[in-house]
């Protein structure tokens, strides 16, 4: 629970967020070697560093950046950068855009069966009190009345307590993470803008599974003890999107899961649930977006953006564009 929620807050689900939580870098602070062994993993993904690529084919060049959701100052100069980039595009692909993303929230509101434990015992049950308290303690440190999340469902739990209690005050700044600053740029341009994900595409990712399977992965997460922020990781992971190490970002989380397990049982359990994360929100949907992206790019030049845990790997968007003939070259920022 721990790597999917951290993996969430970075790729996409907190547009407005700023990670104004301070703290030392975990990795530097790891044996070297282990250290040594996540480099080696990291570096036998393809495209496993950068964030700026130049996708080519037929004559035709796009660009694509891998993003950060949450309000950083060094979006300024990133932005600076893709206002220089040339042959400048004509239209933008991201995630989802504001309007749609807008949409999700409207189709959340119209559907409350899809977030709410409508019927039946609350999370306060369901949990049992050692467990309800661990919540309601992370509730209140965000200053939200844990009563009010009582009849949240597990998943849209995960969502409101993904943001780290020292984010909340930017959080409510309505500073924008780097994604929105783009689609602002687009805006300026008047670059048509679409989106890669559907509503309906992200409903079936994030609210299909049962309640009660729901619950069940809540309590577990929780005897591991587990904040489902990851507050102490976002210092970590900032640093590596800002140096660029993308596939690295992923081993930490992947070898910080696993460290957390208190057996064999658990180990398994943590095992099969990030290679669910891992086909779900990241494979899978970056096949679905290539299907759109590939033809697109051939015809038009176009800016893409999107989380950048998306960019790496032998399933990545930019490995998948290269086998369908893409030329791909990395930029600097």
């Amino acid at each position: 629970m721990r790597v999917l929620y951290t993996l969430l807050f970075m790729l996409g689900f907190s547009g407005t967020a700023m990670a104004n939580c301070e703290g030392p870098n975990l990795f530097d602070q790891r044996p070297e070697a282990e250290r040594t062994a996540m480099q080696n993993a990291a570096a036998e993904a393809p495209f496993s560093e950068g964030l700026l690529w130049r996708v080519e084919k037929d004559g035709v060049v796009s660009h694509i950046i891998g993003t950060f959701h949450l309000h950083l100052p060094r979006h300024a100069a990133t932005v600076t950068r893709l206002r220089s980039l040339t042959p400048p595009p004509q239209q933008l692909f991201m995630e989802m855009t504001s309007e749609d993303q807008l949409g999700f929230q409207r189709h959340l509101t119209q559907h409350p069966e899809l977030f709410l434990i409508e019927t039946g015992p609350s999370l306060i049950d369901r949990l049992g009190p050692e467990h309800w308290t661990v919540v309601a303690e992370q509730l209140k440190e965000r200053g939200m009345p844990p009563f009010m999340a009582a009849r949240y469902q597990p998943w849209f739990l995960g969502l409101t307590l993904m943001v780290p209690p020292c984010a909340f005050d930017i959080v409510k700044s309505g500073k924008k993470g780097l994604d929105l600053q783009i689609e602002a740029l687009a805006q300026e341009r008047d670059l048509p803008r679409m989106s890669l994900d559907t509503t309906e595409r992200l409903i079936s990712l994030l609210a299909s599974d049962p309640i009660e399977a729901q619950v069940d992965d809540l309590r577990w997460s929780l005897t591991l003890g587990t904040d489902l922020s990851a507050p102490e990781m976002i210092p970590t992971v900032i640093d590596m999107y800002l140096s660029e190490t993308i596939q690295l970002i992923w081993e930490l989380n992947r070898a910080d899961m696993l460290a957390a397990a208190k057996g064999d049982t658990d180990a398994e359990r943590i095992a099969d649930l990030l290679q669910q994360v891992e086909k779900d929100l990241i494979v899978a949907r970056n096949t679905d977006w290539v299907k759109v992206l590939a033809p697109a790019l051939s015809e038009t030049p176009s800016l893409i953006a999107f989380g950048a845990l998306h960019l790496p790997g032998k399933h990545g968007v930019l490995s998948q564009l290269n086998a369908a003939g893409f030329t791909i070259t990395r930029l600097d920022l």
